[in-house]
């Protein structure tokens, strides 16, 4: 915590633009910590819109992911408007939702509600253009303006939805002054910082079944399955040491069987050993299902190379968020998104990828 407002305080001092929620700076349990990332900009990071700087996409997605901000798929739609006004005439308009959500430093949620946001390609022409009404002689390069805006009118609307969702959750305006950024002549603007509330690895790695779990997991083994039903407490053994990582620890195989032998024992109460109750078909399906939904979060952190719109105009990237959000999703279903993912991936020639 004291470390979270030194560096916030300092960042302050130096003029950058701080977007920290004050609600991060105390955990509540020790499972989770504050994370401060910082992130330096540029103009070509922005659109400029009426002499306001708003961000582009991928500048929202990099905010939002040092906000912690993860968008709700079941809440993201989008879908056109036709409207005829005298000054404009029938034009398309496209209107996009979208809802995020953060975590606090309980382990909860707090989500956003959902926020709308429209992009009308012709009246945005018609403002660069400075068109206070359509002639003969302006028609033309209005027209042409609008085209070249409707390409990408819908994600346009999707950025501007998930920009005031960020504003709703950290506090940070949709769109900026040239002087709030503090621009200089190559274009760099004032640092800004975020906030965002993580898994607090090093004390989950302080733990006998907290090894054991990342072990396990580094070597694609089913937790479940060696734990049975029985109930992990993450309480740290004394004189437990932090290893740096999973991939530091020798002979891997040798060691999780040593640590599941460790946390088994640990677990035992007043002496008396454990007795799991038997795996049922049920409970094989739901592990199935979770080792499926672990494969396809990693496969996910691929983003750079599938985040991106195909030939067929699908977006890997948002199809397997959308099967990961899928309260109805099925082991069929993420066996095949997990095949599809991989496949494209394999495709790409993504190295580690097999």
């Amino acid at each position: 915590m004291n470390t979270a407002l030194t560096r916030v305080d300092s960042a302050r001092k130096s003029g950058a633009l701080v977007y920290v929620n004050p609600e991060h700076y105390e955990a509540q349990v020790e499972l989770y910590k504050t994370e401060i990332t910082e992130l330096h900009l540029k103009k070509d990071d922005f659109h400029v819109i009426s002499g306001k700087y708003m961000p582009k996409k991928e500048t929202v997605d990099k905010i939002s992911e040092s906000a912690g901000i993860t968008f709700i798929q079941s809440s993201s739609r989008s879908h056109t408007e036709t409207r005829d006004e005298s000054l404009t005439g029938k034009r398309t308009v496209h209107i996009a939702e979208e809802q995020g959500k953060v975590r606090m430093p309980d382990g909860s949620y707090r989500e956003s509600t959902v926020e709308e946001y429209e992009f009308d390609p012709f009246l945005r022409a018609m403002i660069d253009k400075r068109a206070t009404e359509i002639t003969p002689q302006n028609r033309v390069e209005v027209t042409r303006v609008a085209m070249e805006y409707s390409k990408c009118a819908r994600q346009r609307a999707k950025t501007g939805a998930r920009s005031r969702v960020v504003r709703q959750l950290t506090g940070m305006p949709t769109a900026f002054d040239v002087k709030d950024l503090g621009m200089d002549a190559e274009g760099n603007i004032r640092p800004m910082l975020f906030s965002r509330v993580v898994q607090n690895t090093s004390y989950i790695l302080q733990t006998p079944e907290g090894r054991a779990m990342a072990t396990a997991q580094a070597l694609g083994v089913d937790v479940a399955s060696l734990f049975g039903t029985r109930k992990l407490a993450l309480t740290p053994s004394v004189g437990a040491t932090e290893p740096s990582s999973t991939a530091d620890m020798p002979e891997l195989e040798n060691e999780a069987e040593k640590l599941v032998g460790e946390a088994a024992a640990e677990g035992a109460v007043d002496g008396e050993p454990d007795f799991p109750v038997e795996a049922d078909t049920q409970q094989q399906e739901e592990t199935e299902f979770a080792r499926l939904t672990l494969v396809l979060e990693e496969y996910m952190t691929y983003k750079e190379y599938l985040d991106m719109a195909t030939k067929s105009g699908s977006n890997p990237y948002e199809l397997a968020e959308a099967e990961i959000n899928n309260k109805s999703a099925t082991e069929e279903s993420r066996r095949k998104m997990v095949k599809r993912i991989r496949d494209f991936l394999v495709a790409k020639k993504v190295l580690g990828v097999a």
